[in-house]
């Protein structure tokens, strides 16, 4: 097929042919959002910086479409479209929030932001178990300070606790750990510190070896037999000091000592007491007596006793608390198999403490990016009191707000969208480069941003009506070649059953995109619901795995050999020579997609996602890449997401629309642009897709669609 190129010509991903107008946004009356306290912020901070063009209110519609990428992955359906229409316009904004809130896809869409941001991989240890945990927090509105502690100080198998996939991860590493505690949870980035004191910034070896000492006790353990990996804690700390390369005669464990300090006040200021009041009222909306969990406890629970090193200053420049403690209480854990890190829990208090102000000013930092385009300060994960803020008195705010909002995901990015630089547009292409850059830098105008790749995909799928079957079963029917792996000598016989069968492009026609077959509906996907049996009861009760102990206890050791021979000789094998054959197979090739978002991740190096910028999640500081690039414009050319979505299928009420009793080519072509632009065509836009259809409507209406798919409109948000 060529990407439908009998009608027109290319430059990049967009048709050559096609006039500006079809680029264009067409803006209805604008409904500005009300000023608020985070606009009074932003205002404060970008008084010095001189007179700034802002960007235009965004009209309704682009405010939906905006929105609803931003808070679901995708933009609206046909069907909520219709709704948000008919809502009254002086409250439409405000009632589609909770909508979007409260659809399925919002836990979705956020899991793959805290995804990126904890580098979580499927097909790491503990990767999947702690996706669908962090799916399943987001969707019980779990403070991001109690997941955070979890992620940090769980101990255990990732089938009892999945949050201990974040230790998993870096393979129970001090050294790692420590670099990725700093940088994910606190924005900071020590890694240098490990090696040598930091060259631009004031951390030192040993504040690294301190911190890292938390982390020294704790030890992955795979065991033997049933190859369960878990974390442990042993007595011995292997986080010693001076560091080997040193070669001193003695090397001696390491204290343990957080080097962040936290805030001291001669008041308690006032979004502290805002979080008293809502901790204190959850505790009674609990029915759990207050006495029991004071006030205090619950913002100072560890401040009494810890052996710890008190600074009298920092990177920073806080003052130092006085009276840090370790003081947790042990959970006994009956069976041998792992124990409890009071350690990490210690140090799971300090990371998330309300005082600590690098943990929320981290949190929020990177939410304002994923919203607004860009942090406060660049890169969100790299702050130091050398580093420049943009806006300090903005990023002030903000960390305390979520504070006193209690670490609530969901009360902070209300807090941004209902603002009035949230619904600001971009400037157009007559603004000067460097008046368009300080405006955007100032956050008086939108940043230029294209969706992620999963919001991107999903975007693709929904209004090319790809989420459901558009053709009846047998409609497209063709023969393919596809490739299986046969046993020599075996080949003609069916006591092994068929030969297995190897993924393979279609031959004649467009080459599936990376990955796409995953995406079908009988095909995979990742499922977050049903994948794991998640138990989040006590933090390990008796459980089979001490059975499992308990019954090893009373077997002599040539029984354990014995066992385990026999579940080697278990494992099916088959040795001998194969090959590979080509075979014609008839295939209904009828797609429907899934959800990007449920897949596994991330997603093969040659897949839609990698291409449009997920990142691999292997290492520290690996941020989604937003650059474009040939292999991009080529996928959306000629891939078979694009193609397929532009196709009209019989099943589509657009398909009645463009033939038989009910056709009306002008009504086809309005709601072609207000599901897939969100918008209504100009007058202009109207007049070329009417001559596009009038030869032939339905080969007309997918040039059209697949058109309006590769332009930058569809691909970036308003």
């Amino acid at each position: 097929m060529g990407g439908r190129n009998s009608k027109f010509q290319f430059w990049g991903s967009v048709p050559f042919r096609l006039p500006l107008s079809f680029l264009t946004l067409q803006l209805v009356v604008p409904l500005a959002s009300a000023k608020s306290p985070l606009d009074d912020c932003l205002e404060t901070d970008n008084s010095a910086k001189g007179k700034l063009i802002p960007g235009p209110s965004l009209d309704d519609l682009q405010y939906l479409r905006k929105l609803s990428v931003d808070l679901i992955g995708r933009i609206p359906s046909e069907k909520e479209v219709k709704a948000y229409l008919k809502d009254d316009p002086l409250n439409r904004r405000a009632l589609l929030l909770e909508r979007l809130f409260e659809h399925e896809r919002f836990a979705d869409r956020w899991t793959a932001f805290f995804a990126d941001m904890l580098r979580i991989r499927t097909a790491a240890t503990g990767g999947g178990a702690l996706l669908a945990y962090v799916h399943q927090s987001i969707r019980e509105e779990k403070p991001f300070d109690e997941l955070a502690s979890e992620l940090i100080s769980a101990q255990g198998r990732s089938r009892h606790l999945p949050a201990v996939g974040f230790i998993l991860n870096d393979n129970a590493d001090p050294m790692a750990l420590t670099a990725a505690t700093s940088q994910v949870f606190l924005g900071i980035r020590m890694q240098c510190a490990q090696c040598h004191d930091h060259p631009f910034d004031d951390w030192e070896q040993r504040d690294f070896y301190e911190l890292a000492s938390f982390f020294g006790k704790t030890r992955r353990v795979e065991n033997r037999f049933s190859r369960s990996i878990y974390t442990t804690e042993v007595e011995e700390n292997r986080v010693l000091w001076p560091p080997e390369r040193e070669k001193a005669p003695v090397r001696k464990p390491v204290d343990a000592i957080f080097p962040f300090l936290l805030e001291s006040f001669k008041s308690k200021p006032e979004h502290l007491v805002r979080l008293e009041k809502k901790r204190l009222a959850e505790l009674e909306a609990a029915k759990i007596d207050p006495l029991a969990e004071s006030i205090d406890s619950l913002l100072d629970e560890t401040e009494a006793t810890i052996e710890a090193v008190t600074r009298k200053k920092g990177p920073g420049g806080f003052d130092p608390d006085v009276d840090l403690k370790n003081q947790n209480k042990s959970i006994d854990i009956r069976g041998d198999l792992y124990r409890v890190s009071e350690n990490r829990m210690e140090l799971a208090k300090l990371v998330t403490h309300p005082r600590n102000r690098y943990f929320a000013q981290n949190f929020v930092n990177r939410l304002w990016a994923e919203l607004m385009g860009r942090g406060i300060y660049e890169p969100v994960d790299d702050y130091s009191k050398y580093q420049k803020v943009t806006h300090p008195e903005t990023l002030d705010y903000l960390r305390k707000e979520f504070v006193a909002v209690g670490f609530d995901l969901k009360e902070m990015i209300r807090l941004v969208v209902s603002s009035e630089a949230y619904a600001k547009g971009r400037l157009d292409a007559e603004t000067p480069a460097k008046a368009r850059r300080e405006a955007e830098m100032a956050f008086v105008a939108g940043t230029t941003r294209r969706m992620i790749g999963e919001a991107l995909f999903d975007s693709i799928a929904v209004a090319g009506n790809l989420t459901e079957y558009k053709w009846p079963a047998g409609a497209n029917q063709k023969t393919v070649q596809v490739r299986q792996r046969v046993y020599l000598g075996d080949e003609e016989t069916a006591k092994d059953g068929p030969p297995p069968v190897e993924k393979s492009p279609v031959v004649g026609r467009v080459p599936a995109m990376g990955g796409g077959s995953a995406m079908q509906a009988q095909g995979g996907g990742y499922d977050l619901e049903n994948s794991i049996s998640l138990d989040f009861g006590a933090l390990l009760a008796r459980d089979e795995v001490e059975d499992e102990l308990e019954s090893m206890r009373m077997q002599s050791n040539e029984e354990l050999e014995a066992r385990r021979m026999a579940l080697m000789n278990a494992r099916p094998t088959r040795r001998g020579k194969y090959k590979y054959v080509y075979r014609d197979q008839t295939v209904d090739d009828n797609p429907r997609y899934s959800s990007s978002f449920r897949m596994a991740t991330p997603a093969p190096p040659d897949h839609f996602l990698r291409i449009f910028g997920q990142p691999g999640r292997d290492r520290l500081g690996d941020f989604r890449n937003f650059h474009a690039s040939m292999r991009q414009a080529l996928m959306m050319l000629n891939g078979k997401l694009t193609h397929e979505a532009a196709r009209v299928g019989t099943y589509e009420s657009l398909h009645g629309l463009l033939q038989g009793e009910g056709k009306n080519l002008s009504e086809a072509v309005r709601r072609t642009y207000l599901y897939l632009f969100t918008r209504t065509p100009s007058k202009i836009e109207m007049e070329e897709a009417m001559a596009l259809l009038a030869e032939s409507p339905v080969e007309g209406m997918a040039d059209l669609r697949w058109a309006m798919f590769n332009s930058h409109e569809f691909k970036f948000i308003p």
